[in-house]
């Protein structure tokens, strides 16, 4: 399952990056560790970005970011 796949309101863990390494690092850098609990806060109209809840704040990404990010349900 991935970031995209979420539900609104759906909690999971990060469990995989993106194979690209600068990707990754970038992604890091806004929190998106491994073992991170993470949610779905909204997500934007017309194929839009998703907001996601992480570390008591909200980060934005693009749904072809978030299908690269494998997470597990919690």
């Amino acid at each position: 399952m991935t970031l995209a796949d979420l539900a609104r309101n759906q909690t999971a863990h990060i469990s995989v990056l993106p194979n690209d390494s600068d990707l990754a690092a970038r992604l890091l850098e806004q929190g998106f560790a491994l073992r991170t609990e993470i949610s779905l806060a909204h997500k934007g109209p017309w194929n839009g970005p998703l907001a996601f809840r992480l570390h008591n704040t909200k980060v934005t990404i693009q749904p072809k970011v978030a299908e690269q990010i494998e997470v597990i349900l919690a």
